[in-house]
């Protein structure tokens, strides 16, 4: 008989302990528990084997606290749907909820898309992101900045159509969207100011040539008006989340003077695309250094997801096993998210290889197929599908470890609910 302090019998101890914990603290986001199946025989399996096939991500994320999703197509496609309900318990829009998609001419608007995916994801108990309401960058209709650009007051003009989309979206779903992204990407794409200037990655940010930083007060004000209970989130694109990297730096003060001000950011989404590189300045340097970031931004009162995650194969170069570096890759990412109290979500951006945007993007069409994927074109898990359930599993193991000498506790609150 081995003795209680040896490695096994302390991480079976964990395990049970979390897992019973959360079942108590109702952690679970799906019905069932979160488990791939509703039999006891494969949720035991679970609990006892969690390195095992036939435990899905979704099962991990509900006992480690953290949502783990992925983005579906518009018009949800049944495969993707499938996908879904198999592996994840949360689920966000590629481009549904996007401006362009729902108004592309004014006054026009197309609720198909948003109705089916809203009634799909509340009657699957799936934790709903809709993705995103204002987004300077990209699928803005023209028709918005025309009537900026020829308004006698551009200001004016800008709050009262950001107003009525407010109203039109988030009144509609009122209650039956967990979390929006209500501004994405308010930076500039590769540096720490804004977009004053059209440039060949973007073009100028209107909302802040119009109102300043305040657009993202009055996005915020209007949207929580709009949705009490919905939970309010910043996205950016930090490739290197890290305190020293000029543009981490420049999104954590942004954040600080939000909430400084007031405004209701409930949480913070960083995108994490593997798609110009995996080491600095493309990609976060370490799981440690990722991880502090996560914890400055907790300390200023926002809760952080890794909201757009996907590791670009051809990126890895050449190793041996280019799966497993990529499923190292995946785990260097999550491991910072399992390992901080505030990070409560992770998003992988498309959920097959073959679904990804990256092999239609301009700036990355040219080294498809990709791969960026936990899932392969056929459907099967990929190594980083199992690197990432370990590491959904390690906060459990992590937090009762840490605490041994004190009551047994959950591992995370659940949060958003």
């Amino acid at each position: 008989m081995k003795p209680l302090d040896s490695p096994t019998v302390t991480r079976r101890l964990a395990l049970a302990v979390c897992g019973f914990l959360a079942a108590l603290a109702g952690w679970s986001l799906l019905p069932g528990g979160g488990a791939i199946s509703g039999t006891e025989a494969e949720a035991a399996s679970c609990r006892l084997k969690p390195a095992a096939t036939n435990c899905a991500l979704k099962w991990a994320g509900s006992r480690s606290g953290i949502a783990i999703g992925a983005s579906i197509s518009e018009g949800i496609p049944e495969q993707q749907q499938a996908d879904i309900l198999a592996h994840f318990n949360a689920v966000s829009d590629e481009n549904a909820f996007k401006w362009s998609s729902m108004e592309s001419s004014e006054g026009n608007i197309d609720f198909s898309d948003t109705d089916a995916l809203v009634d799909w994801a509340n009657a699957n108990g799936l934790r709903l992101r809709a993705h995103t309401l204002f987004w300077h960058r990209y699928q803005t209709p023209s028709w918005v900045t025309s009537q900026i650009n020829t308004a006698d007051d551009p200001a004016e003009t800008l709050r009262e159509l950001m107003d009525r989309r407010v109203e039109q979206v988030v009144g509609r779903y009122r209650g039956r969207v967990k979390i929006y992204d209500v501004v994405n990407e308010p930076l500039q794409t590769f540096g720490p100011g804004w977009d004053t200037t059209d440039s060949f990655v973007s073009r100028s940010n209107f909302f802040y040539l119009a109102l300043g930083e305040g657009y993202i007060d009055h996005a915020f004000r209007a949207t929580r008006a709009a949705d009490p209970k919905a939970k309010l989130f910043l996205n950016e694109t930090v490739w290197n989340p890290t305190i020293g990297d000029p543009k981490a730096d420049a999104f954590l003060a942004l954040v600080k003077r939000l909430k400084r001000r007031g405004v209701p950011v409930d949480g913070v989404g960083l995108q994490t695309h593997g798609m110009f590189g995996l080491a600095p300045p493309n990609f976060p340097e370490s799981t440690r250094s990722f991880r502090r970031y996560i914890d400055a931004l907790g300390k200023l009162g926002v809760k952080v997801e890794i909201t757009e995650l996907d590791v670009a194969l051809p990126l890895i170069g050449d190793v041996a096993d280019p799966l497993a570096e990529q499923a190292r890759v995946y785990r260097r990412v999550v491991d910072a998210c399992a390992f901080a109290r505030q990070c409560v979500g992770v998003t992988t951006w498309n959920i097959r290889d073959t679904d990804t945007w990256l092999d239609t993007f301009p700036f990355t069409s040219g080294s498809a197929p990709n791969l960026p994927l936990l899932l392969d074109g056929e459907g099967n898990p990929k190594p980083a599908y199992q690197a990432v359930k370990q590491s959904l599993l390690r906060r459990c193991n992590q937090r009762w470890a840490l605490n041994r000498k004190r009551p047994a506790r959950s591992c995370s609150v659940p949060w958003p609910r």
